[in-house]
């Protein structure tokens, strides 16, 4: 038996549970609803609005940075060719200068090997005459002691231009005749000796750090005339010459003068 408190209570429940699966079917559907829509569609907007908006400026200035690296690219290679060039200008002075003190140290010592070649002028001269007063010494004078102290100031003479840097020209008979430092005074015929060298040595040259102070005097070899030859053989040269107009006049005016006289 039902009685009416029981279908009350009954109804009440069914009710309940009718609400109960109505309420979590409808409310999750507006939640999952309401997520999936609203979520993806704001952050989506936003990052337009900054690509729109923010774009162009951040590409100007990649462009002006761009810009300006390579024009300080430019400048610093530009600067590298300064510095390179600045560098090769000092080495090149240094270089100069260097050899402008190596020439003036080399003028110094040649204007100093002249002044002593001319301070010690009078000295070859007296070496001079005691070369030909030696080589004139009859071979009895040769063992006396005064002799001996005289050759012995001859060679100390020699040392004294030797130290200053003043050698003497080396020179012999037979050797080529050297323009630059000898010169001829005469020729001698020979056939000892080839045609234009040395034959005889008359003086004594000398020179000091490569420059000339005195040339040595020689006498040079020329072609020897065959011993047979006679230049008056040659019939042209004893060939009579036909007498001219002005010397057969002379007789005639002679006589002329005679008769008037």
């Amino acid at each position: 038996m039902f009685d009416g408190s029981t279908a009350g209570s009954h109804d009440q429940t069914t009710q309940a549970d009718v609400a109960d699966r109505d309420v979590p079917e409808t409310a999750p559907t507006a939640t999952d609803d309401a997520t999936p829509t609203q979520a993806p569609t704001r952050p989506a907007s936003r990052p337009a609005e900054i690509a729109e908006d923010e774009g162009p400026a951040e590409l100007q200035q990649i462009r002006t940075l761009r810009a300006r690296i390579a024009e300080l690219e430019r400048t610093l290679a530009d600067e590298r060719d300064h510095a390179a060039d600045y560098m090769r200008r000092w080495q090149g002075a240094q270089a100069d200068f260097s050899n402008f003190k190596r020439r003036a140290t080399q003028d110094q010592e040649q204007r100093n090997s002249l002044l002593a070649a001319q301070a010690l002028a009078p000295a070859i001269v007296a070496l001079d005459s005691l070369e030909r007063a030696f080589l004139a010494l009859p071979p009895s004078l040769r063992g006396f002691s005064w002799i001996e102290g005289i050759a012995l100031v001859e060679l100390q003479l020699r040392r004294a231009l030797e130290l200053q840097g003043i050698h003497q020209i080396s020179v012999a008979p037979g050797q080529p005749f050297d323009p630059a430092h000898h010169d001829a005074i005469g020729e001698i015929e020979t056939t000892e000796h080839p045609v234009g060298h040395v034959v005889v040595v008359v003086q004594q040259g000398y020179e000091t750090q490569g420059r000339l102070i005195r040339p040595a005097l020689v006498q040079v070899a020329r072609f020897a005339a065959p011993s047979g030859a006679n230049p008056t053989d040659n019939p042209t040269d004893t060939a009579p010459e036909p007498a001219s107009d002005a010397d057969e006049s002379e007789p005639s005016r002679a006589g002329d003068d005679a008769q008037s006289s």
